[in-house]
Order: C-alpha cells, then sequence, then structure tokens
C-alpha cells in the first residue's frame, strides 16, 4: 500500500487538472477516507498522520481552488463534501485555515464560501473542540506555543477580522453581542469536558480556556463574555466542589497581564459577595497581583467602581477567615488616604467619594475586637481628618466629611455621645449612612417595618370578635349622632385671617435715627420690629439715610446674631443692602476698607462680599418707583379710589366713553397686537459707582495680616471673594469702565491660576467668562491682546488636565465662548 504522502501527492496533483463533476467528485472521497469519519475510512496510523502532516495543506489548497471553474463542477451534494473537510476534520486546524483565508482573499466567490463555512462551524459549536484540542495538546511535552498563539488571536478578535473582511456584508453571527456569548457557551462546554475527564481519573489542563477568557476581557468585551459565564459558573459551583476547583483554577491560570479586566468584570457582574466568594476562593491570598488589584487599585488608584461593587470587593474580603486581616489591613490604609490634607485638596470629588464609601464598607463589616485594635488609628484619622474636610471650600466636600466622622465617631465609642454635624440631608448623605449596614442586614431593616403600616385582614384581626365588633357598631352610631349635632354650622363660610398679623405692643420706628437707637438697646421686641421695618424705611428715606450711612452699616456689619429675631440674619442682609444703595459710594468705600481689616470673622468678611454683590445687582436694575410710574397714571387702589369718590348723584356721565365700552364690548377681535408701552430708558446707577466696589476689594488680596490670610488657610474666602469680583464685573455691561477692570481682572486671575483649591479655580474660570461677556472683543484684542492669548491656553489647559469636572466643563465654556465672540468678528467685518 501507498504511503499517505505519495497518495495526497497525486490526489492534489490529479485535483488541479480535473475538468469532470464525477472525476472531482472520487479524489474528494479518496482524500476524505484519511479523516477517519466515513465508511471507508483508512486505518487509524494514517489517519493520526494525515491530520497531522497533510491536512492543513488540503485545505490550503481546496480554498485555493475553489472558484467559477470549480463551482460549474460541484453540485450542492459535491459542495457538501468539500465543506466536510472542514467540518469533519481536526477543528483547531481547520479554524485557522479559514481565519487566515479570510484575510487573504478579497470579495469573490472562494470569500463568499470559506464564510459560509466558518459560520456553519461556529453553529455547531466547534469552537468548544478548538479551545479542548488546545488544551489536551498543552499536556504534551512541546507544545507548539506559536500556534496556540495564532489561535488565541483569532479567536479573541473573530469579530473584529470578519467586520474588516466582510465590512457592510458582515453576518450577524459574527456581531460582538451574538458571538461572544456564544465563545461563553463553548468555554462552559470545555469546562464540562474537563469536569467529566477528572471525574474519569484523566489529567487535564484549562490554560488555554483561562487564556481565551483573559484576552476577551483585555480588549474591552468583559461584558458579553462574562454576563453568559459568571450566572452559569455560580450555579454550577454552589453544588459541585469539582466545579468549585475547576472555576478557581480558571481564574488562577489568567496571565497576570490580562488579570485585571477579569477580575474588574467579575466584580462587576457577581451579584455579591457571597458569589465573589465562591468564585474566587482564597485567590486574593495566593496570588500578588490579585490582592494588588482587590486591595490597591481597584479601592485607592480608581474610582469608577459603582457602590454595589465595592461591597462586593469589601465582603468577599470578610467572608472567610483567611481573607479577614486584609481587611483590617485596607482599613488603616483608608483611614490615612481619607485624613490627608494633600489628597482633600488635590482630589476631585467623585475620588473623594469613593474613598468615603470604602471606608464606611469596611467600618460596617468589623467586629468589635477588630474595630478596637483599630481604636487609634480611628481616633488619629478622625481628628486630622475632619479639620480637612471641614476647611474644605467646596460644600459637597464640606458635607461629606461631616457624615464619615459622625461614623467614625460613633464606632470609636458606641456607648459615648458622637460627633454631630447640621447640614442638609442628600441623597449621597444617606447612601454613605446606609452603607454602615451590610446588603444582606440592609435588605432585612426592621426598622423599615415599623414605619410601614400594618394591613389586617378581617379574618385576622384582632377586632374579628363578635363582641369586639359589637361594641365598635356603638361607638360608630355614637360618633355619627355627634356630628349630626354640629351639621348647622357647615355652611358658615369661614372668616378669612389669611392677612392677619401678630400684635406687637412696640411700634415700628419711623426715623433712621431713632433705628440706630434700637439697635444699640437690648429690647428684643423692639429689635425685630425696628428690622422688620428697617429695609423699607431706608429706601422711603434715602436723604436722611445718606446723613448716617457709614455709621449704621457699622452698626449692622458688627450687630451680634439674634436667635429671638426670626429671620434675622436676612433681615440685617436687606438693611445692609438698601444702605449701599441708598449711598453706594460711601458704604462701599467703607465696606471694602473693613474687609481687609484686622478682628473681622470669616462670617462677617463673606457678609461683605454678599453685601456688595447684592447691592451691585440692585443698583444696575431699574429703579422700583419708575417701573410704577411708567404702568400708568391711573390709580386703582381701592382706598384711594374710595376717598376720591363722589355720590352717585355728582358722577359725570361721559357719553363718550359709554359708547365706546359697549362697541368694544359688542365687538369680536380675532387678533391684537402689543398693546404694552414701550419701556422709558432709564441709567444704569451702577456704572457710575462700579470702580468704588471693585479696585479696593482687588487690590490688597495678598496682603497678610494676623487673622486673616486670603492666599494661605482662608481659601473659602478666597473663592467667594473671586466669584464676587466676576459677579461685579458681569455688571459693568456696556460701562465706559469695563475694559479697565476687565485688565485688572484679567492680571488678577493669571496671578492665582495654579491655585490648589478647586473652588478658587472655579471662580477664576467664571471671572474670565464674565470678563468676555462684559467687555467688548475688539478692546479686548487691541487694549489686552497679550493677556486674551496667555488667558486661552490655560483655558485649554484646564480643560485637558484639570481634576475637578466644573473646572473642566467652566474652562470649555470659556474657550467656546471666546471662539465665539472671534467668529462674531470675522463674520461682521
Amino acid at each position: 500500500m501507498a504511503p499517505v504522502s505519495t497518495v495526497v501527492k497525486n490526489a492534489i496533483s490529479d485535483l488541479a487538472k480535473i475538468s469532470d463533476g464525477e472525476r472531482l467528485r472520487e479524489a474528494l472521497l479518496s482524500l476524505k477516507s484519511y479523516l477517519g469519519t466515513g465508511e471507508n475510512s483508512a486505518q487509524t496510523q494514517e489517519t493520526t498522520e494525515f491530520n497531522r502532516n497533510h491536512y492543513t495543506p488540503v485545505l490550503e489548497f481546496l480554498v485555493a481552488q475553489i472558484g467559477p471553474q470549480w463551482l460549474d463542477l460541484l453540485t450542492s451534494e459535491r459542495l457538501e463534501l468539500w465543506d466536510s473537510f472542514f467540518l469533519e476534520g481536526p477543528p483547531d486546524q481547520a479554524f485557522l485555515v479559514l481565519m487566515d483565508s479570510l484575510g487573504k482573499t478579497g470579495p469573490s466567490i472562494r470569500l463568499d464560501r470559506c464564510v459560509h463555512v466558518l459560520e456553519r462551524f461556529l453553529q455547531r459549536g466547534a469552537l468548544a473542540e478548538v479551545i479542548w484540542e488546545v488544551c489536551q495538546q498543552q499536556l504534551e511535552s512541546n507544545p507548539t506555543s506559536v500556534l496556540h498563539e495564532a489561535i488565541l488571536g483569532r479567536i479573541s478578535s473573530l469579530p473584529d477580522h470578519l467586520a474588516n473582511c466582510l465590512q457592510q456584508h458582515n453576518k450577524p453571527l459574527f456581531y460582538p453581542k451574538n458571538y461572544y456569548p456564544r465563545l461563553a457557551g463553548s468555554i462552559i462546554r470545555v469546562l464540562q469536558m474537563v469536569s467529566d475527564a477528572l471525574r474519569d481519573g484523566k489529567n487535564c489542563s484549562i490554560s488555554f480556556a483561562s487564556q481565551v477568557v483573559g484576552k476577551v476581557c483585555m480588549q474591552g468585551r468583559q461584558k458579553e463574555l462574562l454576563s453568559v459565564l459568571v450566572p452559569r459558573l455560580k450555579s454550577l459551583v454552589q453544588s459541585d466542589c469539582i466545579w468549585q476547583r475547576i472555576c478557581w483554577r480558571l481564574l488562577e491560570s489568567v496571565p497576570d497581564r490580562w488579570m485585571e479586566p477579569v477580575l474588574t468584570g467579575i466584580v462587576q457582574t457577581a451579584p455579591g459577595a457571597e458569589v465573589l466568594s465562591q468564585l474566587l476562593g482564597d485567590l486574593v491570598v495566593k496570588n500578588k497581583r490579585t490582592q494588588f488589584l482587590l486591595t490597591k487599585k481597584m479601592l485607592f488608584l480608581q474610582y469608577g467602581l459603582k457602590k454595589d461593587a465595592l461591597q462586593s470587593i469589601l465582603g468577599y474580603l470578610s467572608l472567610d477567615a483567611s481573607r479577614r486581616h486584609l481587611l483590617v489591613k485596607v482599613l488603616r490604609e483608608l483611614l490615612e488616604v481619607w485624613s490627608s490634607g494633600s489628597v482633600v485638596k488635590h482630589s476631585p470629588h467623585p475620588q473623594l467619594l469613593h474613598v468615603s464609601r470604602c471606608l464606611l464598607i469596611c467600618l460596617g463589616l468589623l467586629n468589635k475586637q477588630e474595630i478596637e485594635s483599630c481604636k487609634q488609628d480611628l481616633l488619629v484619622s478622625l481628628t486630622s481628618g475632619a479639620r480637612n474636610y471641614l476647611d474644605s471650600s467646596v460644600p459637597t466636600t464640606r458635607r461629606m466629611g461631616m457624615v464619615v466622622a459622625e461614623c467614625l465617631s460613633h464606632h470609636i465609642d458606641t456607648e459615648g455621645p458622637g460627633l454631630s454635624f447640621q447640614y442638609e440631608e442628600d441623597e449621597d448623605t444617606r447612601d454613605l449612612k446606609a452603607l454602615l449596614k451590610p446588603p444582606h442586614m440592609v435588605e432585612t431593616d426592621s426598622a423599615d417595618f415599623v414605619k410601614r403600616p400594618v394591613e389586617s385582614s378581617p379574618s385576622k384581626s384582632p377586632l374579628s370578635s363578635p363582641e369586639v365588633r359589637e361594641k365598635s357598631k356603638v361607638k360608630v352610631k355614637a360618633d355619627q349622632a355627634s356630628d349630626s349635632d354640629l351639621d348647622s354650622d357647615d355652611d358658615l363660610v369661614p372668616y378669612d385671617m389669611s392677612a392677619d398679623t401678630e400684635l406687637k405692643k412696640s411700634k415700628a420706628p419711623a426715623y433712621i435715627r431713632d433705628c440706630i437707637e434700637v439697635l444699640l438697646s437690648d429690647d428684643v421686641e423692639k429689635l425685630e420690629v425696628t428690622m422688620a421695618s428697617l429695609a423699607t424705611l431706608i429706601q422711603a428715606n434715602t436723604l436722611a439715610t445718606k446723613e448716617v450711612s457709614m455709621e449704621l452699616a457699622k452698626i449692622l456689619l458688627h450687630i451680634d446674631e439674634k436667635p429671638s429675631v426670626a429671620r434675622f440674619t436676612e433681615l440685617r442682609h436687606a438693611a445692609l443692602v438698601a444702605v449701599t444703595v441708598t449711598d453706594p459710594v460711601t458704604v462701599s468705600q467703607y465696606l471694602t476698607s473693613e474687609f481687609y481689616s484686622l478682628n473681622y470673622s470669616l462670617r462677617q468678611r463673606m457678609d461683605i462680599l454678599d453685601v456688595l454683590s447684592s447691592a451691585a445687582q440692585s443698583l444696575s436694575e431699574k429703579p422700583s418707583h419708575e417701573t410704577s410710574a411708567e404702568s400708568g397714571s391711573v390709580n386703582t387702589d381701592p382706598h384711594s379710589i374710595r376717598s376720591t369718590a363722589w355720590t352717585s348723584s355728582e358722577v359725570p356721565v361721559n357719553w363718550r366713553k359709554v359708547v365706546e365700552e359697549r362697541i368694544a364690548s359688542k365687538t369680536r377681535r380675532f387678533a391684537k397686537g402689543h398693546s404694552a408701552a414701550t419701556p422709558v430708558p432709564a441709567p444704569n446707577r451702577y456704572h457710575a459707582v462700579a470702580g468704588h466696589f471693585f479696585f479696593p476689594l482687588i487690590q490688597n488680596y495678598d496682603r497678610q495680616i494676623v487673622t486673616f490670610d486670603l492666599l494661605g488657610e482662608d481659601r473659602l474666602v478666597l473663592g467667594r471673594m473671586v466669584h464676587t469680583l466676576g459677579i461685579l464685573m458681569h455688571l459693568t455691561l456696556n460701562a465706559p469702565i469695563a475694559s479697565q477692570m476687565g485688565k485688572a481682572l484679567l492680571e488678577f486671575v493669571w496671578v492665582l491660576r495654579s491655585h490648589t483649591d478647586a473652588f478658587v479655580r472655579q471662580g477664576l474660570l467664571f471671572c474670565i467668562s464674565t470678563v468676555l461677556l462684559s467687555v467688548p472683543w475688539e478692546h479686548l484684542m487691541t487694549d489686552m491682546a497679550e493677556e486674551v492669548v496667555e488667558t486661552q491656553c490655560w483655558l485649554a489647559e484646564v480643560a485637558e488636565r484639570d481634576s475637578d469636572d466644573d473646572c473642566r466643563r467652566l474652562a470649555l465654556n470659556g474657550l467656546f465662548l471666546m471662539e465665539k465672540l472671534r467668529s462674531n468678528i470675522q463674520g461682521n467685518p
């Protein structure tokens, strides 16, 4: 009998020359006998030699020969014979030949046939056979690693290869959303084969399956693959210890370079810490790479995981005694990071929220002994971290620090009084507090059942006995009788008391100087009445107010908080604004000078900033008396009409007016024009005094005094001052002084552009936008072109590199505004 190599060589030579369909079929059948699948199959030794040495060249020859000439000779039966060479031989070699042929073939009949065969290859589940075959080959003494790498690359990126080859003619089977779930099913089939082999006492390797999982996840397809793989593994490992060991080995064998995407996908997909523990086992203890990822990178270097994933990671560490020491270690490191002043100052809010969530989850998972061992670390972190958070100028950061500090103090001393802060509850604070309880405790919280009303059925109600029901009927009848006695009053209309006010023994002062005396006195009732009417009195007596404006502003600025006076802070602010609007030059000069003076609290300095911005806004608006005068000269007040009314016999009748009213009432109009009167122009009162508000406030910011350091620890006041300067700048639209103020503000922004506090940087970016909106673009490019160019470069840098989301958003807004202004000028030369 001729050797296999000779037979194969002669068959290929004949096939290249055959022009008859029947002879072609006979030649293909003779070659197929070496596959060992037909009736006339060759011996096992010959089949093994053919598969090892000649199968791939034969497939490559068949692919090369398929074309218009062969298609004329191949009927549907003969095409099925051609396909069987790929579907019934060694799957790993057939898969490689098909994938390589797709990459080398352009749009043609050959490409269509290869795509058709590959589609059938995937539909029959041959991917599992490919993976299993490679796993078996890795048990050999000399595995062909190059071939395995090629197969791994083709399997993991098959949708990309097919999309490049077929482009718009791609098949739905090759879409990522369809292919990778099918691949996950094939991996499950391979693991089932491994399970069966282990039960038969055979040796197995699943390292190639682990490599497939790792590379697919590395390419960003964790969701498609693990959404099928994790639920199947979860159901299999719960009832079988062999499957549990297979799952652990599958994840242990993932190469280190691909371990991160695999773990991230599993953490995000696994529904809880218990499932994660079943899938991973003690991998975090055995594998240093896994330990680094779960206890370092995902908790400290990243902040994209949701709270459910964080609860899964930390809960996984707490579920076994061999892993709890890692939980305590993570808590100590979290405390160190949370209390770091540099972290609070330079980290964005999402990252701080991420660290706070991890810290509170850890606290909720530790037992009393572990918390007792960490008590000193908790105390040190609480004392240093609480101060750093309270010093932050970002309200959300301060509030978050307060919540965590309260929880830490409660765990340090559960019986004694803990820290308590005043803050507004929002969704973030409620979520943070809820993290102290593990998920299974949150689901069965007894407090929810206490708040929930009990709905009892009549059959189970305690009132179901006959005696009790009889008593209830008697009581209902008595209630109905008592209600019927009052039915006679139901038709009475209640008296309207909505406009009633509480009677006060003290009367409101009528003069400004009397108000000053009351403000200096200790009479709380007089003070309440005076504060309620002070702002209105100042607006009504402008001349008298100007005489004592500075004295009145000084008293209002220094007056102590009066908790007994309702809305005291709001009333004092309104009075200060009214004084500043009445005498803007004198009072603004006084306030801006006092802002940098000694012995003022931070609250008073921020009150000065609020008053300046509110007063500037009031001055830029149209006066109220002018607005009321424009509304018409007819007085519609019922009291004035009543005081000037004639008797019914003295009322003069205007017959023209009566006729016009009757005509108007009978006339049907389908539309009316604008009947509003044209507004009367009025000068902007703020433009004349804008410099008195702006320049004294901006000139001494770098002067350090004993009790006030704007460029140091008082960055909250600096942020408020920067925002105030931006408001003062914005209100100077169309003012002659706008260019001068804009140039000074740009220089001020340039000096502070590298400030470490995000709130200050947000204010600086806001100032840039106000300059662009208030100063004409022509003046910007002529008077301060160099500053504008430097500012644009800084905006681009902030939009790309700043750690704060709001800063990046404001920088982008500034760049868009600058580009829009430039395009408007170029479009209208």
